[in-house]
């Protein structure tokens, strides 16, 4: 039985003036806090935040609020259709914490919403089922995917990056600064759709952001109301080549939540598993409450036999962030705190450092940033990496399209 496409164009809904992008983008719902959200609803009666991530009065069923606001965005021409399949090209230009510039390009496409067993869609990291619950109602009550799974495309050949960057030699739709970055925006019909769809789809695909999204549209799939029968059997996602010069993995440090942990007590624990070593040549660097930071490297004697809850296979096990959280969290400071540490997580390594100087932090643990060929390997062997090991920058915006369920297939 031959497979359907695993990516296609599709007929997306989006903004009717380029103009308002601006004030209309938003981050992906799940790395907003209160006061953000809060900032970006005020930009705009619009602002897309007020549908990805909802409110309602009085703390009720935010998820009807949402359907009523996108409803009504579409009824008084807010929001537009094409009236053809199309790919919606991306280019993102940002800032990087080290003061590097990145151009990474992609295209919004209608991936196959199909399980990790079939081979053509692969993870890399575990996830939780909260909010995978808070998306399938999202999803029920809007009919709609608002938010991409970000994917990348092995694009050995290099086709997917080619036909990217000549796309990106025309005028654009749309150009603003939003969300602390450039973004320029694509819309592309016919044959070039076409090519960019199966250029991107030539091999299987790596989730690098979004797998509760993916997962949770693989559940809908099954669910969904007739009527978007069609629709449903694929999901909104954002593709980017791995042959892209602007990708981009910044590191997730740890924040250990907690009274501060002794810096003696702690290295004095770490002697098995660990010894003091150059910057260089660290692993990690631990910072503690007395604004010390001391760089550990994983001891090449060190018994990882009974580390609990630490990967077997090597494709996850030697990595920096699963030594950090088996190891250095849960068995060494764990023991010292008798308990499961809290963990916080920030990309920033100057807010990590300023909380472990704080009273309420018990540490925390500086990591390097995974490679995307580890993340690659850790996918190819069928592994999942721990959560929050990999944060790919800048995110991609919400906002730029959405995909509805009617009307596809």
């Amino acid at each position: 039985m031959t497979q359907p496409p695993l990516l296609t164009a599709f007929r997306g809904e989006h903004y009717a003036d380029p103009a308002s992008l601006a004030r209309r983008l938003a981050p992906p719902y799940d790395v907003i806090g209160p006061s953000q959200r809060a900032e970006f609803a005020g930009q705009d009666r619009a602002n897309i935040v007020h549908v990805d991530l909802p409110l309602a009065p009085g703390g009720g069923d935010p998820y009807p609020v949402a359907a009523e606001l996108l409803a009504a965005w579409q009824a008084d021409g807010t929001l537009v259709r094409d009236g053809a399949p199309s790919a919606y090209v991306l280019r993102t230009t940002a800032t990087l914490p080290d003061g590097s510039v990145r151009a990474r390009t992609g295209a919004f496409l209608a991936l196959s919403a199909e399980p990790f067993a079939a081979g053509r869609v692969l993870p890399h990291e575990k996830t939780h089922a909260g909010p995978k619950e808070d998306r399938r109602r999202l999803m029920h009550a809007t009919g709609c995917n608002l938010s991409p799974v970000f994917v990348l495309a092995p694009d050995v050949s290099g086709t997917l990056a080619a036909l990217l960057a000549d796309i990106g030699k025309d005028s654009p739709w749309a150009r603003c600064e939003a969300i602390g970055a450039l973004h320029e925006v694509w819309i592309i019909e016919g044959v070039r759709a076409q090519r960019i769809a199966e250029a991107a789809g030539a091999s299987p695909v790596y989730i690098a952001d979004g797998h509760h999204r993916f997962e949770t549209s693989v559940l809908f799939r099954d669910e969904a109301p007739a009527e978007w029968t069609s629709g449903a059997t694929r999901t909104l996602a954002h593709v980017v080549s791995f042959q892209d010069p602007g990708l981009a993995i910044l590191p997730t440090h740890r924040i250990v939540q907690g009274s501060p942990l002794s810096r003696e007590a702690f290295l004095s624990a770490a002697r098995p598993f660990f010894a003091e070593a150059e910057a260089s040549q660290a692993m990690l660097r631990v910072v503690f409450a007395d604004c010390v930071e001391v760089p550990l490297a994983l001891r090449a004697d060190a018994d990882l036999t009974h580390v609990k809850d630490l990967p077997q296979h090597p494709a996850v096990r030697d990595l920096a962030v699963a030594i950090a959280d088996a190891v250095a969290i849960r068995t060494v400071a764990g023991g010292l705190m008798r308990g499961a540490p809290a963990l916080g997580y920030t990309a920033d390594a100057g807010e990590a450092k300023a909380a472990a100087c704080g009273a309420e932090c018990a540490f925390a643990v500086l990591l390097p940033p995974t490679r995307l060929e580890q993340v690659r390997r850790v996918a190819d062997t069928g592994q999942v990496m721990p959560q929050k090991s990999t944060f790919f920058a800048p995110k991609i915006p919400t906002g730029v399209v959405i995909r509805p369920f009617a009307g596809e297939g």
